[in-house]
């Protein structure tokens, strides 16, 4: 795909978002001279920030509403990734023969340099920000790309003839790159787990959204998958790529990453190497052990040297909105989770602590069980605090069977003054909310960025 053939084609851009996609999306296809509609079912005052940052008046917004006409008269319908492929405006668009595309399959068919795709349910936004790390400290020119709200379109002019791409794919984006029969040169599947089943017609359909990463690999790439994984596992049996497995623990023979002994051991074609010692990874948790481990495979097989691995494990301080500390205040430390949108992502966090700790969770259900997370918090929390919402409706239906007492409250500030003038043993505050967040906030960074904010306020 050339990006001269989008001049002064009629495109419409179905989802302008909140997160920044769209926004990048709009700027590129302005640079190439496309006529742009805008469409979204948000207000113009939701999306204001948006608009400001496209900066164009020459684009036709048509917003708290989507019209048939901007899906049967355009030439190209560019989908935001969170917009159902069961749309009836999609629908339309196809039964009047306008192709549809996404940020992502443009990308892909317009970037000139390999690309490392990143999935998972969780573990991918922190592996691929380790991974760029370590490929940083070894001098490599690296490009990320639907990474933690950065956009995609627009950084196809970083990209260079030696540039590393990584793009971190949701199951979202993956659906239309199935579509075009694409997937990446290198695949990563981090781990699969409940999530989005609101969205999803099951497990299965999701699950099968996900194994889009490696289902139009050929035999000369890689796909890097979990061993401990029950998804994953099943997955390693229908690969055609070159297969590496990483695993916390020992596993013989195959190609991969393990550990043993304190130690990270990489085996290739039968030959083991030692790469680091597990007690230099800063970031606290088994699972970004196993983000790790994913990590330094991928480096591995770039022939990246120890010495850059060691260092960045050792310095790596995790990201914003995932297990980050914010304040210790008249002893009391505060974390911040708010990146557990599931409720396994909170059992992870939970399990990071030796002590029991204060949390505070709840929200938006996304249709999945919360009776390992009420089992977990049964076991590790000295109290719950909970948000209303969906979620916390089945939580405490979980919770109440097991007569575990905990304490409800209207809105976050109230749960942080709770969390934080209560008398306890325990002196750690986890916010992992296991949940979605659209009930209170515009999103989970938003909600992130609340917390942050409400304890940085504390006195």
């Amino acid at each position: 795909m050339n990006p001269s053939n989008f001049k002064g084609k009629k495109i419409t851009i179905m989802g302008l978002g909140t997160l920044g996609g769209g926004v990048g999306v709009a700027r590129y296809l302005l640079k190439q001279g496309a006529i742009l509609t805008i469409t979204d079912l948000r207000s113009r005052k939701q999306l204001m920030l948006a608009i400001n940052k496209i900066g164009s008046k020459n684009i036709n917004y048509v917003l708290g509403k989507h019209r048939e006409q901007d899906f049967k008269n355009s030439d190209l319908v560019i989908k935001n990734p969170a917009v159902s492929k069961e749309s009836k405006y999609l629908k339309i668009a196809k039964k009047n023969n306008v192709p549809i595309e996404s940020d992502a399959s443009l990308f892909f068919q317009l970037c000139n340099a390999p690309i490392i795709g990143v999935t998972g349910t969780k573990g991918k936004t922190t592996t691929v920000a380790l991974l760029a790390d370590i490929l940083k400290k070894a001098g490599r020119h690296v490009v990320l790309v639907g990474h933690n709200q950065i956009s995609v379109l627009d950084r196809l002019n970083l990209v260079k003839k030696n540039s590393i791409v990584i793009f971190e794919l949701s199951s979202w984006r993956l659906e239309i790159l199935k579509e075009h029969k694409i997937s990446p040169h290198i695949a990563v599947i981090t781990n699969i787990a409940e999530d989005h089943l609101n969205t999803y017609h099951g497990m299965t359909d999701y699950v099968e959204a996900k194994s889009n990463i490696f289902a139009f690999q050929k035999n000369n790439d890689f796909v890097f998958l979990n061993k401990e994984n029950s998804y994953t596992q099943k997955f390693g049996r229908s690969v055609r790529a070159k297969r590496f497995w990483f695993s916390k623990k020992y596993f013989p023979e195959q190609n991969g990453i393990y550990v043993k002994n304190d130690k990270f051991i990489f085996r290739n074609m039968g030959q083991e190497y030692t790469i680091a010692k597990v007690s230099a990874l800063k970031i606290k948790g088994d699972h970004n052990v196993e983000n790790a481990l994913a990590a330094i495979l991928i480096a591995k097989i770039l022939k990246v040297q120890n010495k850059y691995i060691i260092k960045s494990l050792s310095s790596f301080a995790g990201l914003q909105d995932r297990m980050e500390f914010v304040r210790t205040l008249n002893g009391k430390t505060f974390y911040n989770d708010t990146a557990a949108t599931i409720p396994e992502a909170t059992v992870v966090a939970l399990r990071s602590f030796s002590e029991k700790v204060i949390l505070i969770a709840g929200g938006v259900d996304k249709k999945v069980s919360y009776n390992m997370l009420a089992r977990e918090i049964i076991k590790r929390v000295e109290l719950a605090i909970l948000l209303p919402g969906t979620a916390t409706d089945k939580l405490k239906i979980a919770l109440n069977k097991n007569k575990y007492q905990y304490l409800e409250v209207k809105d976050l500030k109230s749960a942080v003054s709770e969390a934080y003038h209560i008398k306890s043993k325990s002196h750690i505050v986890l916010f992992s909310p296991g949940a979605a967040s659209f009930n209170l906030f515009k999103n989970e960074f938003d909600r992130g960025e609340k917390f942050r904010q409400i304890v940085r306020k504390l006195k």
